[in-house]
């Protein structure tokens, strides 16, 4: 399966652009600059069956590059690398097994050019992303197959401070040499924020905090929290589909985006389900949480 979440946005101006975390839509929310972002991503997972359970934690740590080589054209290349815990316990018998390995290389294009609107204080603008994932990392951590993705990106920015994103996208999965396929995945997300900035020039007679919290925000931070909608269909094996596969997830994210600089920003997000249908027996994602940066050239 595939194991990468990206989320790539711009910081040219960190008042004009929604900062998704989670959500893929984040990917390429910039224009007309050369961005990397690398992050930590931990997802754990669990599975309890007939007194048997296993505990899975899977570390993602991408490297990704965005260029936006025309101001409404932007592409993304990004390479994973994938770590999986894996904890077995079988009556009083307990099994570690550790392993790692490249993910499957992704490259995105988007063009914003579908409609687009500029007003004082803020944008409108709808864009379509095309995408490609290559089976290119190792056996365990590959599909095996291409993978292909379409989609739509909404942005909505008011009075330089509220922002709105929102996002549809859907890949198609195709059958391995083995005769394999993982199934169809679509993505749905909303994700509102907050863009908090403090004053250019702090008040003389401020208070000890006050001034502590001009200083900290002087570049801005986002507040934001995610709607994160996934659905999968049942993966198939031989044309034939795999009971214990696919199904749909929400998960509620709160995060935050801390600008240090005007180029550089730190970011975690905590991704909570609160919704799961599987289909069969799986492992259930428990928790996800992100720790990465961003710097813009």
């Amino acid at each position: 399966m595939s194991f990468l979440l990206l989320g790539c946005v711009g910081l040219a101006d960190p008042g004009l652009r929604a900062q998704a975390i989670m959500a893929p839509s984040g990917r390429t929310l910039f224009s007309g600059a050369t961005l990397v972002r690398s992050f930590a991503q931990v997802n754990h997972f669990a599975l309890r069956s007939d007194g048997d359970s296993k505990e899975i934690t899977q570390y993602i740590t991408p490297l990704a590059v965005v260029y936006g080589f025309h101001p409404k054209w932007t592409v993304v290349v990004a390479q994973p690398y994938v770590t999986v815990d894996i904890t077995s316990h079988r009556g009083d018998e307990t099994r570690r097994e550790n392993i790692n390995g490249l993910g499957d290389s992704q490259m995105f294009i988007q063009y914003d050019g579908i409609y687009s609107r500029n007003t004082p204080g803020g944008l409108t603008r709808l864009s379509g992303i095309l995408g490609l994932q290559a089976p290119t990392g190792a056996r365990r951590f590959s599909t095996g197959a291409f993978e292909y993705t379409g989609g739509l990106i909404f942005e909505k920015q008011a009075n330089l401070k509220y922002v709105f994103t929102a996002d549809f996208e859907y890949t198609f999965a195709t059958e391995n040499d083995r005769g394999l396929t993982v199934g169809d995945r679509a993505r749905f997300d909303a994700v509102p924020g907050y863009f908090v900035i403090s004053r250019e020039k702090p008040l003389p007679d401020a208070s000890w905090l006050r001034k502590v919290y001009d200083r900290a925000f002087r570049d801005g931070a986002y507040f934001i929290l995610e709607f994160n909608g996934a659905w999968q269909a049942h993966a198939r094996s031989q044309g034939t589909g795999v009971a214990n596969s696919g199904g749909t997830t929400l998960s509620i994210s709160p995060g935050i985006q801390y600008f240090p600089g005007r180029s550089f920003l730190i970011e975690f997000s905590y991704a909570i389900p609160v919704a799961r249908e599987l289909n069969g027996t799986q492992p259930e994602l428990e928790s996800t949480f992100l720790f990465g940066f961003r710097y813009l050239f």
